[in-house]
């Protein structure tokens, strides 16, 4: 780090490099203001359709591909995210009945059908081409978008 570089200034730097490193146009750092209240707003209501109807996969899922996100880096920062907002909704889920012992049983059970589908989705994701795996994310996000509002 140079003399007088912030800590952001050197995270930019290395988004650049790895953002160039995936073949992709380096970011323009003009626009970080707007990009963090873009950035947060979807965040927010990511966390908010979580929280009210479990329903923030689609919002998550126009954000990372509108961030141009690689397949591994797409399936990671979700992965990270809802891990996080899940944790932070646990105690309101609990408080409201929603995370029982019962339900933490049929939890248990579904354990091993969970770590099945991610061992699978990992070698999937490792065969799927970038164009048809962005264009299958944004099919399916109309698609469940459309079906959560009819339901």
């Amino acid at each position: 780090m140079r003399a007088g570089q912030r800590p952001a200034e050197r995270l930019g730097g290395v988004r650049r490099r790895l953002t160039v490193a995936e073949g992709r146009p380096a970011p323009d750092d003009g626009g970080a203001p707007r990009r963090r209240l873009v950035t947060g707003a979807y965040g927010v209501l990511g966390g908010f359709t979580t929280m009210v109807a479990n329903a923030g996969g689609p919002v998550m899922a126009l954000y990372f591909l509108a961030s141009n996100f690689s397949i591994n880096r797409f399936l990671g920062t979700a992965a990270w995210f809802f891990l996080a907002v899940n944790l932070a909704k646990t105690p309101f889920s609990v408080s409201l009945g929603l995370i029982t012992a019962d339900s933490l049983r049929l939890d248990l059970v579904l354990a091993p059908a969970v770590v099945l589908g991610a061992l699978a989705g990992r070698l999937l994701a490792r065969r799927f081409d970038q164009q048809l795996f962005e264009r299958l994310v944004m099919s399916l996000t109309v698609v469940s978008a459309v079906y959560l509002l009819v339901w």
